[in-house]
């Protein structure tokens, strides 16, 4: 692991838009080139985001139309990053320096909240070339 960080999502296959974490975070319960020496817990990251007026608004006149609406999917997309963050940082403050199993859950709270909750299991890791 480098002290760079850990590519975890990119754009377009761009490296200029990759978001970077300070540690390892995976979908699955393994990662190539480490061994998990140790689950400490469960660990999470929440949020809860509101739409705003003006992006409410503007939505839910796209809305009225077929596709995609942009005002939506981006303050999803912020919030689920912000959940990511707050993930990484619960597992930093249990001692680990990886994340196995991550999910994001979602629900609607009221009109226009939305709950993120970005989980996982907080692990130590070492190199399987020691």
């Amino acid at each position: 692991m480098s002290e760079e960080g850990f590519v975890v999502s990119q754009i377009d296959d761009n490296p200029a838009d990759s978001e970077v974490l300070s540690l390892p975070c995976s979908t699955t319960f393994e990662f190539a080139g480490w061994r998990v020496e140790r689950q400490i817990g469960l660990c999470w990251g929440l949020i809860v985001r509101s739409i705003g007026l003006a992006k409410g608004f503007t939505g839910s006149l796209r809305a009225l139309r077929a596709g995609e609406v942009q005002q939506y999917t981006e303050v999803l997309e912020q919030a689920r990053h912000h959940a990511l963050d707050r993930l990484v940082d619960h597992a930093k403050a249990m001692g680990a320096n990886a994340v196995a199993g991550v999910r994001f859950d979602s629900s609607e709270i009221g009109n226009n909240m939305s709950e993120i909750l970005a989980y996982g299991t907080a692990v130590i890791v070492t190199s399987e070339q020691t």
